[in-house]
Order: structure tokens, then sequence, then C-alpha cells
């Protein structure tokens, strides 16, 4: 992308204004750059320990699938395969806690894939299905790094990666268009560059691609492996976001059937209920949620502070004011046992808030 260095607009103020757009749409940027690493190579027969890790990871239950991926990596002379899933379970860690702990091993192993994928890329005489692995591989791992820079302000970084990430992944289909998963990433590219990020970087004549986008990412529901829930979890945000609930809800019904303890899973069809304003049914689905959060040893603290929050708000919303007060003192009177983030930050302001609203004499 070339910043317009127009006489009116010096290069180093359109810089800054650049900057400031980017952090006022940081949540859709960030959302679209991370589904472009949110993706996982599938080859016709699915080895099962990469199945087994794509199972483990919509679970939560990442040490598992951390431990294999390890045990694999011992095994193999060239680890470019588990050392990618490795990368991708990573990622889903650090989102899940809402941390960062594990990003030393994460841009080691970012390195890694891009210094192999490059390796092979500049040999001789490479069929196109293999052609179409690498780029995926190394396409995947532009993507990720640039959510993580993203997640650190380098904003400009961010962006020249994302484009890496499409180019790849625009790359791997043409060369194979069996490569279903890498649909995800470009799906997800064109929906929110016809929304939210034509209005960040001044796209006015943006083609309107969201349901160009929404097909792309159903073509990677056509995966026979697990990496079809990993679309179909994101196709659900896509869907809520496009305001097709019905869709949407169809599609993450599918997502709990099949991992029934999946917080992933449960989160998408719960965010389905609340965006839809049908809120009886947004209670049952952040009550089971809460539930799978409180009975789970190794639960993000943070998800139980979201969870309630959310559940205040709803009953502040359909005028349970009594039952919101009730949650929100909850909240609060724990308040320092959640770690400091920023996220926390705002959640807290919200239920200091509704715990205000929902008081004696409001």
């Amino acid at each position: 992308m070339t910043i317009n260095k127009s006489p009116g607009l010096g290069f180093e103020k359109s810089k800054k204004v650049l900057i400031m757009a980017f952090r006022r749409h940081r949540e859709n940027i960030l959302f679209l750059i991370v589904t472009l690493g949110l993706i996982v190579q599938v080859t016709a027969k699915t080895p099962v320990w990469i199945e087994n890790v794509m199972a483990w990871t919509i679970n939560a239950q990442f040490q598992k699938a951390e431990d294999t991926l390890q045990q694999v990596i011992a095994q193999t002379d060239s680890a470019l395969a588990p050392c990618f899933y490795l990368t991708s379970v990573l990622n889903s860690k650090m989102n899940f806690n809402e941390n960062q702990r594990e990003a030393p091993e994460f841009e080691h192993l970012l390195k890694y894939i891009i210094r192999k994928s490059n390796q092979y890329l500049q040999q001789p005489n490479q069929n196109d299905s293999l052609l179409a692995r690498l780029y995926f591989y190394r396409g995947s791992a532009y993507g990720y790094w640039a959510y993580f820079q993203g997640q650190t302000g380098q904003w400009f970084a961010a962006l020249k990666n994302g484009l890496k990430a499409v180019g790849d992944l625009k790359r791997a289909v043409a060369l194979d268009s069996t490569l279903y998963e890498a649909y995800l990433g470009l799906g997800t590219y064109k929906y929110w560059r016809s929304t939210k990020l034509k209005f960040a970087l001044w796209l006015p004549f943006v083609p309107d691609q969201r349901q160009e986008g929404i097909n792309d990412i159903k073509r990677a529901l056509r995966s026979k492996s697990n990496s079809r829930y990993m679309a179909l979890h994101q196709l659900i945000y896509i869907l809520t976001d496009y305001g097709k609930y019905d869709e949407a809800l169809h599609y993450a019904k599918e997502g709990i059937n099949a991992f029934p303890e999946s917080p992933f899973m449960w989160w998408a069809y719960a965010h389905t209920y609340f965006k839809a304003h049908d809120y009886p049914q947004a209670v049952k689905a952040y009550s089971h949620l809460l539930d799978l959060i409180e009975n789970n040893p190794w639960a993000n603290r943070s998800h139980w502070l979201a969870c309630q929050v959310r559940l205040a708000e709803i009953y502040r919303r359909i005028g349970q004011k009594d039952k919101a007060h009730r949650i929100a003192a909850l909240v609060l009177e724990r308040e320092k046992i959640f770690p400091p983030s920023l996220l926390n930050k705002k959640r807290l302001e919200r239920a200091r808030e509704i715990f205000r609203l929902t008081g004696k004499g409001e």
C-alpha cells in the first residue's frame, strides 16, 4: 500500500493520521489479521496427530497439543509442518489467555517457518501441490506475525506482513484450488476490507466483497478435517456482524454439537444470541459457558469476568435489575484477582457502571 504524499498533507503528517486511524479501528484490523493465521494446512489424508492437535486446540487443551507436537518435532528431520502447528497452538493459547507469555518461542517459530519455506521455494522442479503448501505455510506465518505486531503497536510492519500473507494465500489457491483452508484467510480479508478496513485506510472506492468473502469462508468448510471447525468458528462472527443471525446460529449450533466442551464454540454461540437480542437464550448460553469456566481448573480468570459482566448487561437490558446488581457487586468484590489488562479495565468499568445504574433509587 502506498501512503498518499499529496502537497497538502506532508508524509510525516500522513503517517501520524494513519496511525491514529489504525488505533481507532484496532479491534477490527486485528481481527482481520489474526484470522489470516487461524488456519491449518491439511493433506488429502490428514495424520492422526494433526487431527488430535486441532481438536485439543478447539477445546482449549493446549498442553496436550504442545506435548504431542514436541514429540513429533523430536522425531522428524524436517520439522516445518509440526512447527507450523505449534505456532498455531501458541497463537490460540496467547489469545485465549489474553497474554503474550509464549511470545519468544512464537517469534522464533515464525522466523523458522518463513526461512525454511523460502529455502524450499527456491528449489527447482517443485510440483504445484507442494508449492501451494509452502505458500500456505509462509503466508500463514506472515499473518501470525502481522497480528502480533499489531498487538504491540507496530502498525506499518503489521500491515506490510498482512499484505504478504494475503499474497501468499492467493498464490496457494491459484496452484491448488482444493486447498480449502486457505480460503478462510482470503474470505475474511475480503469481508473486513469491504467494511471496517476501508474506513480506516480511506478506501472509499473498495467494492463490496462481503458476500464474496463469506462464500470463500464457506469453501473452507469443505475440508473433511477438524480444520473446518476453525473456519466455522470465524464464519459465525462474520455472519453475526453482517446481521445474518439465523444463519450464524445454524453454524453456532453445529459448533457446539461437534465440540460441546469447547469454550471457543460456546463464546461464539452465546455471542450470536446476544447480538440477535434473543436475551433469554443468551442467558442460557452464557450461564452454560460460565459453568464450563468455573469447572475448568486451567480456565482464564478474565473469561469469568467477561462472562459475568455480559450476564449483568443482559439482565439490565431485560429489566431484571436485582440480578444485574448482584452480579456486578460480585465482580467488584473480586476486582483484585483479575490480571490488570486493558480489556479487564474496560470490563470492570462496565461492571461499576451497571452496579450504579441498577442500584436503589436509579
